[in-house]
């Protein structure tokens, strides 16, 4: 009998409820969670070689370009991103991205978009046998679908034109009907996955440079973007919640985006307003206090600035393709 007074059988039987009740709640909190065949659509059963292609205003658009989270669960996806910021959810983290980038989402990956509206590219969904007969032949696609993951590519680069190349590619010849559809889809497919694998094992290799550090800690500046644009929260205290000083921060961002830390900060504002302004009917001055400007009139200005548009001028036209 342990000291407590308590026979060890009890306890072990308290123990197991509270396990099984901790257990039925992480279920219940998944099942809350929809699982879509793709976004919106009930979940049904798919062909071994489902492979499916399709733009990402085709879908988003109606959603207003936010995806909320829900998993695909024998699906994985591949998320080309060539106009538009945006940001992408996956599990836990959170990734801010500006064209063009790559987002890979693993099948039964919790995930969800929000996309500047009028973005433009394209989301590749790959049934899980066909990805794993790839992979049989090509072990490193299992390693680039394991985890998800986002990476903004390098604009202008030859290996990310021959990826753009390859994706309209892959598009063109799902939007046809020609004879023998299914082996060009698959080639095409495989031409794509093994462009992805260039660019991933590049970026792998460089995590350990200084620019690949500089990356790294751009990255985690972003997720805390997320979490305090509208707090009106001051660069030195970025940093000191990064724990790095104002100018690793500033030197990092400089590096690895070519802009300073303000910069990025702003255009996630800048996302967010064009947001409210398009899908809400709310007056310009309740979205200018609510991204943390005391003033309506220099929201105003901000946004002209950036945008090269007024925001009245901005909601009457809509976003432009």
């Amino acid at each position: 009998m342990p000291s407590g007074g308590f026979p060890t059988g009890i306890i072990r039987r308290i123990l197991g409820l509270f396990s099984g009740r901790v257990k039925s709640v992480r279920r219940a909190a998944q099942q809350r969670i929809p699982s879509y065949f793709l976004y919106g659509e009930a979940a049904r059963a798919h062909d071994e070689r489902t492979l499916h292609v399709e733009s990402i205003e085709q879908r988003s658009s109606r959603h207003r370009w936010k995806i909320d989270a829900h998993r695909h669960r024998a699906l994985h996806q591949l998320v080309l991103v060539l106009k538009g910021r945006g940001v992408a959810v996956a599990e836990s983290s959170v990734s801010h991205f500006s064209p063009p980038a790559l987002c890979i989402v693993p099948a039964g990956t919790v995930h969800g978009f929000e996309f500047e509206p009028g973005t433009l590219g394209s989301v590749v969904t790959i049934a899980d046998e066909l990805l794993q007969e790839l992979a049989r032949r090509e072990p490193a696609l299992t390693v680039l679908f394991k985890d998800p993951f986002t990476l903004e590519l390098q604009a202008g680069s030859a290996a990310t034109a021959e990826l753009l190349r390859t994706a309209r590619l892959l598009a063109r010849e799902h939007a046809q009907g020609a004879a023998a559809r299914g082996l060009a889809l698959e080639g095409c497919l495989a031409l794509l996955l093994a462009r992805v694998l260039g660019l991933t094992s590049a970026t792998e290799r460089a995590v350990d440079t200084p620019l690949g550090r500089h990356r790294q800690l751009v990255a985690r500046f972003r997720a805390a973007i997320e979490s305090g644009f509208r707090d009106n929260r001051s660069i030195p205290e970025y940093a000191k919640s990064l724990q790095v000083s104002e100018s690793s921060l500033r030197n990092a961002c400089l590096k690895a985006t070519g802009q300073p830390p303000i910069h990025l900060v702003h255009a996630r504002l800048l996302l967010e307003a064009k947001r409210q302004l398009y899908y809400t009917a709310r007056p310009v001055s309740e979205i200018a206090y609510e991204l943390g400007f005391d003033d309506a009139a220099y929201f105003t200005r901000f946004f002209t600035r950036r945008a090269g548009i007024s925001p009245r001028a901005f909601r009457a036209r809509g976003p432009q393709a």
